[in-house]
């Protein structure tokens, strides 16, 4: 058996949810071929599938649609499983995906606060990064300095609705609840 027939077979496996057969394969092709990404992935996958046997096929599947777009499909696939694996008790693989594409989509907080200060206006800033990207937001600090930042620039329409579908996020946490006295009652 040649490389290409164990990754097939090993493959089969998989959909079949075969997973400790799919997993001895790729060890076999691994033995075979040691940087066969699929391989790699694939045996990554089976061991995901003996714990969580729905969300494997969805990796797999996501896996197969991205990984001639991504420069280290493996890594991408590796920091899925991480994230699913810690959530073990939250297991909406769907979620975890989106939350991976949007930070594939988007910039870091950080460089938006870099592109603020290039351009010298929060507003040209915004705009720029709201109609071509995401701003990735991932701690407290930089939800409350992004709501602080748009009310003192008008926007407050644009804050109140990132405050109401984050700021339960936060439970009752007092920095949370207190930007919404930054809108002026009237104007949202």
């Amino acid at each position: 058996m040649d490389i290409k027939d164990i990754l097939q077979s090993a493959e089969r496996n998989f959909l079949n949810k075969e997973y400790k057969n799919a997993l001895e394969l790729y060890a076999l092709a691994l033995s075979i071929e040691p940087n066969s990404i699929d391989a790699q992935v694939g045996a990554i996958l089976s061991d995901v599938g003996l714990e969580f046997n729905e969300e494997a096929q969805v990796l797999y599947y996501y896996y197969e649609s991205k990984k001639e777009e991504s420069d280290d499909p493996k890594a991408m696939i590796e920091q899925l499983v991480v994230s699913l694996e810690a959530q073990s008790n939250y297991t909406d693989i769907f979620k975890i995906i989106e939350t991976d594409e949007l930070f594939s989509e988007g910039i870091e907080y950080e460089d938006f606060l870099s592109l603020i200060e290039e351009k010298e206006n929060f507003k040209e800033a915004f705009e720029d990064a709201i109609f071509s990207t995401k701003v990735i937001i991932s701690q407290k600090w930089q939800f409350v300095d992004f709501i602080k930042k748009l009310t003192e620039n008008g926007y407050y329409s644009v804050a109140l609705e990132y405050l109401e579908t984050h700021a339960p996020l936060y439970g009752n946490d007092q920095d949370i609840l207190t930007l919404y006295s930054l809108l002026p009652k009237g104007k949202v």
